[in-house]
């Protein structure tokens, strides 16, 4: 069980690693979409989140919410040490606060990038269909066309222009 959640903790790509284990998370979370289907997560995820339904939307926001709310104690539970210079007792608590906290936005982390996942895994194919490109069905075949993708959203050019036709909707 613990090997499974290796990938979902650290980025496959040693250059990838953050100083952080919530860093860590999100990171794995923003690669496996380019590892899987070729679609660079940080090119994209703008447009497939304008495609998104509304409930998706819901659950990706009050995902995001916790984790900024155990980020933002973190940091408030660090700087609550400060007021050691007025009672000793700042530390411990400012300590103790910060290590629940962290534990919480590890947790929050690791939800937040199962949905970016999940949202990638269920929802990639509006992006494609948005942008007229045809979503191959090949996993191997997808990489490729995923690269195209991205390099297409990124720089407005590809190296083989994809079918651009209208598919007929059946």
């Amino acid at each position: 069980m613990r090997c499974d959640r290796a990938p979902r903790q650290f980025p496959l790509d040693e250059a990838d690693l953050l100083p952080t284990r919530v860093g860590n998370i999100l990171r794995a979370a923003e690669r496996r979409p380019y590892y899987r289907y070729g679609l660079d997560a940080i090119v994209c995820w703008p447009r497939l989140w304008l495609l998104l339904p509304e409930a998706v939307k819901q659950d990706l926001q009050a995902a995001q919410t916790e984790l900024n709310n155990a980020v933002r104690l973190v940091f408030w539970s660090g700087l609550f040490c400060m007021w050691e210079i007025w009672a000793w007792w700042a530390i411990p608590i400012g300590v103790i606060a910060a290590w629940f906290a962290y534990g919480w936005a590890i947790e929050a982390a690791s939800v937040y990038g199962a949905l970016i996942e999940a949202t990638f895994d269920l929802h990639r194919s509006l992006l494609y269909q948005a942008l007229n490109w045809q979503r191959p069905d090949d996993p191997e075949e997808e990489r490729r066309v995923g690269n195209q993708l991205t390099d297409y959203l990124w720089r407005g050019a590809v190296s083989k222009p994809p079918d651009l036709s209208p598919r007929s909707q059946s």
